[in-house]
């Protein structure tokens, strides 16, 4: 798509903006309305702040970013009390993060309270979309705001954020614009995440077939005894992981204690490393004197490192180990005897694993959610002969492969969608393109 530019440009004398269209007003978004910042009843946990059936929704920084811009919903309602200390918008009025997810825009299609991590603008004297796409466009706040452990903007920062505003005329045309242009994009976006969710599933099945019926279709079966297993081939062994494996996890030295991590030399790894397929290396190191104080294991490679604990997605992923480390409380090693199963095999059962495992721990009764050693060591899996492990294993490297390059270009593509749509919209809102006859165009067409 080739868009013309307007005929006459001036200076704005604002970086993120460049140039802008000569007939544009460039101007502080505090002249345009005040900015107003949210705010939280205290103690925000407190039960009698909350009623199901209360009027106004409770917007948390989740729900924003749950929204896709237009927020319909969230998972708390305030009663009147905890609306009566709150900040209260209505339908139509949009709200911006000023905190944690930074610059995050959302207009509200419900009545609803925010707190003190976002900010508002009342009596905003132009469309709220036009000011939303501003913000989506995400640059007229870079590089502003105060650090600590993350960017934070406050009031003053946004309302001294300088936009350039077109006439009426010009502004209809370009949120017209933008409105078909960023749909046609999201629409092959969600394309290509469908695609995402099919190849993850040809996958995990791939997997499962494989590890549970093994590469012979025609071999004969049985029942496994298992009911999440269901039927294997007859030849093989099913048998709990504490009998073929050695089970273990580790702990988290105390921070405080130089004499646990000055100049440690011995791999420790933490949770996030089950995100890779294979473990190569380590980010962090402990000493000799917290691997012997701490009880900290020394894990031999090759082995299989599996997530245990916590509400996310690596609760219960698996990766392969291949050099000799260390571990914390929140990850368990499974290290089996060769003579009996592969590494390579069992990890390919614990990636099938996965879900079974992640319901298995839900039920438990714990509210973090956590997979047990003792849970990991009944775990009763499929073993074939050594022989038909590595034929398998050689078959899922070569179809897992396929599959990975095909999710790779995938994201690729989303990505690059993505930076298309970012950069559409903010030369829309600066000004770079001159949307005016092509959008007179498309409404004539419609």
């Amino acid at each position: 798509m080739s868009l013309r530019r307007y005929s006459k440009y001036k200076e704005s004398g604002v970086e993120w903006l460049g140039k802008v269209p000569s007939h544009w007003t460039v101007m502080a978004i505090k002249l345009l309305s005040p900015v107003q910042r949210g705010a939280s009843p205290r103690p925000i946990d407190d039960a009698k702040f909350f009623d199901d059936e209360g009027q106004y929704a409770w917007v948390r920084i989740a729900d924003v970013s749950a929204s896709n811009g237009t927020l319909r919903e969230t998972t708390q309602r305030m009663s009147e009390l905890g609306s009566s200390l709150s900040v209260k918008i209505e339908p139509g009025e949009l709200f911006v993060s000023i905190a944690g997810t930074v610059g995050k825009p959302c207009i509200s299609s419900i009545k609803a309270c925010i707190h003190d991590g976002f900010v508002y603008f009342p009596r905003l004297r132009i469309p709220p979309e036009f000011l939303y796409r501003v913000f989506e466009a995400g640059q007229c706040y870079a590089g502003l705001g105060k650090w600590g452990t993350q960017l934070n903007l406050n009031t003053d920062t946004i309302g001294s954020i300088r936009i350039a505003v077109p006439p009426s005329d010009d502004l209809s045309g370009i949120l017209n614009f933008l409105d078909r242009e960023t749909g046609k994009i999201d629409s092959l976006i969600a394309e290509q995440e469908k695609l995402l969710i099919l190849l993850a599933e040809k996958r995990q099945a791939t997997i499962s077939q494989a590890v549970t019926r093994g590469l012979n279709p025609d071999a004969p079966m049985k029942d496994s005894g298992v009911a999440w297993l269901g039927e294997v081939p007859a030849r093989w062994r099913v048998m709990p992981v504490r009998y073929v494996a050695k089970i273990g996890n580790g702990s988290t030295p105390n921070r405080d204690n130089p004499g646990y991590w000055t100049e440690g030399i011995y791999p420790w790894l933490n949770s996030s490393v089950v995100n890779q397929d294979v473990v190569l290396e380590s980010e962090q190191f402990v000493t000799a004197s917290a691997l012997q104080e701490c009880h900290l294991p020394i894990i031999e490679p090759p082995a299989v490192l599996l997530g245990i604990t916590g509400q996310g997605r690596t609760r219960g992923m698996a990766a392969t180990l291949m050099f000799e480390a260390t571990i914390n409380q929140h990850v368990a090693y499974i290290k089996p005897e060769e003579r009996i199963v592969r590494v390579e095999f069992l990890r390919r059962v614990f990636d099938m694993a996965y879900q079974y495992l992640r319901t298995e721990s839900d039920g438990g009764g714990s509210t973090k959610g956590a997979i047990t050693c003792e849970q990991v060591g009944r775990l009763s899996i499929p073993i074939p002969e050594i022989d038909e492990q590595l034929a398998i294993t050689a078959f899922l490297h070569a179809e897992t492969n396929k599959l990975d390059i095909l999710k790779a270009e995938s994201e690729r593509a989303i990505d690059l969608l993505k930076e298309r749509r970012s950069a559409l919209i903010a030369a829309a809102v600066t000004g770079k393109i001159d949307v005016r006859e092509r959008s007179s165009v498309m409404e004539a067409a419609a």
